[in-house]
């Protein structure tokens, strides 16, 4: 179990094979799919490239599942599965990429279950998993949960459908962490990349180095300035009896 997995599940959620090995394999996933989208070309080599690549996570994600639950949660492994097929085919289907419209006549589900029903699919199986909240089920939930976070909608795209799939979020996190989400960052760490992004700090405008340096100068030329002025003050206030005492003196 890598550090990051630690970090994101604690103690207090219980085991998580599912959770945590549909992590690993989007992380997995998402680094190949940005070595492979960013080549120029978008004929169908770079698209078999991208399917190949993508079929041997799903098997790779299938064997670290099952063994870590057994035979036992087979149903609920499939139904992982399954849902990252979806939310792959999702991401591949609206999101830029150059193979997007290549991809569309046959997409992961097509190669690997001989459907084209996810968007409908999925969406019924989440409503199914809220309507009976099994104890049992909590993990798959945080699986369906991590699946709306990371971007899929299937036939929620709609403005009602939205606001279905927000509830559901909410709901989902509510019944796989058997509390009230605490704060919008406790669900967003779920859609964490692979690599920590880099700190945003708000924008600020900056002068140039030589603008800078100028306004430098002319602040300690004028804070000179004003010292001077003190000064020569104190030295004429300092002066001004020994200088009428000189006057008495030439006009005697």
């Amino acid at each position: 179990m890598s550090e990051r997995s630690v970090a994101l599940y604690p103690p207090e959620f219980g085991e998580a094979p599912l959770s945590l090995a549909f992590r690993e394999a989007w992380i997995e996933w998402r680094e190949t799919w940005e070595g492979i989208a960013g080549l120029s070309n978008a004929g169908n080599e770079q698209v078999e490239r991208m399917a190949e690549a993508t079929i041997l996570v799903v098997r790779r994600l299938w064997r670290a599942a099952f063994a870590s639950v057994g035979a036992s949660s087979s149903s609920q492994v499939k139904a992982m599965v399954y849902a990252f097929v979806a939310l792959v085919d999702e991401r591949l289907l609206f999101d830029e990429w150059p193979g997007r419209t290549a991809w569309q006549p046959r997409p992961l589900e097509a190669r690997l279950y001989g459907s084209r029903t996810a968007g409908e699919r999925l969406p019924r199986a989440i409503h199914k998993l809220l309507k009976e909240r099994a104890p049992a089920s909590r993990d798959l939930a945080n699986v369906y949960l991590q699946c709306l976070i990371l971007g899929f909608y299937g036939g929620l795209r709609s403005d009602r459908g939205r606001v279905l799939h927000t509830r559901w979020r909410h709901a989902l996190f509510t019944f796989a962490w058997q509390r009230e989400p605490a704060a919008t960052e406790v669900i967003s760490s779920l859609a964490r990349p692979t690599r920590a992004s880099p700190l945003r700090l708000p924008l600020r405008r900056a002068l140039p180095d030589g603008v800078r340096l100028s306004l430098a100068i002319c602040a300690l030329l004028l804070l000179l300035s004003l010292a001077g002025h003190w000064m020569w003050r104190d030295i004429q206030s300092e002066l001004t009896p020994l200088l009428h005492l000189v006057s008495l003196d030439e006009a005697q």
